[in-house]
């Protein structure tokens, strides 16, 4: 897939992209923000490249500003082709790109790709209740909130997660029709 918002493109994950994903995972300030595991060193970052792109149950897409500048990823985990169904990940790397709304396109392009082009009836995700940034994009790209839960961060605290669901016809996404 290679889909564009007005300002950015989203374009499938390559080898020459996991130096900005080891440097983004290794920003204190980018990995409170963070749930789950991502690559901190090269090495670890090959081994998760290479499972990422075999996994059937993985969509892994950088974000590219129009210049061409990788500023983050974006994907679909978990997916559930019996459910059409996955889970939303984005971390916007690049901090010149923050509070700027370049998040929200790529959400809302990987909401398009996901319920038009690959027939998902859900998307869902897990975001920290401290993030404000994420949950206004979510909440401007079409997700609910449907219930909270606590868990660990990567400094051991418990935080609490607000549980987010985006539905086809939730900001004008709509079902593919089917014969």
């Amino acid at each position: 897939m290679t889909d564009r918002g007005q300002r950015v493109r989203l374009r499938p994950l390559q080898p020459q992209d996991l130096d900005h994903i080891v440097r983004w995972t290794n920003d204190p300030e980018i990995r409170e923000l963070l749930e789950g595991e991502y690559p901190e060193e090269p090495d670890e970052g090959r081994l998760w490249y290479q499972r990422a792109c075999s996994d059937r149950r993985s969509r892994q897409f950088i974000i590219e500003a129009q210049d061409g500048t990788a500023i983050g990823d974006i994907a679909l985990g978990e997916i559930s082709w019996r459910a059409r169904e996955g889970e939303l990940r984005i971390r916007i790397g690049e901090k010149a790109y923050w509070d700027q709304g370049y998040g929200t396109e790529a959400v809302r392009a990987l909401l398009a790709y996901a319920f038009e082009e690959l027939g998902f009836r859900r998307v869902y995700l897990r975001v920290f209740t401290s993030n404000r940034r994420a949950i206004r994009c979510y909440v401007k790209s079409g997700f609910l909130p449907e219930g909270r839960l606590v868990r660990k961060a990567s400094d051991g605290m418990p935080k609490e997660i607000l549980l987010m669901t985006a539905r086809p016809d939730s900001r004008g996404h709509r079902l593919p029709q089917t014969s």
